[in-house]
């Protein structure tokens, strides 16, 4: 069973948060800091929420 974090702000920069593709906290903080200041820009920066599978392998449902 896959452990996560209830709040993301507490995880740490490990934690996975894109099941799909294997994202991390960390590498979405590190394209922030960046530049990528918008949704598609993260997305594009890291390749993030790019499989839509997310609700489908996300252990939280969602």
């Amino acid at each position: 069973m896959v452990k996560f974090s209830e709040n993301i702000l507490l995880a740490p920069e490990s934690e996975q948060v894109c099941y799909c593709l294997n994202i991390t906290k960390g590498q979405i903080q590190h394209a922030i800091a960046g530049g990528a200041d918008t949704l598609a820009k993260i997305k594009g920066a890291t390749g993030a929420c790019l499989a839509a599978r997310c609700k489908e392998m996300n252990p939280r449902g969602r």
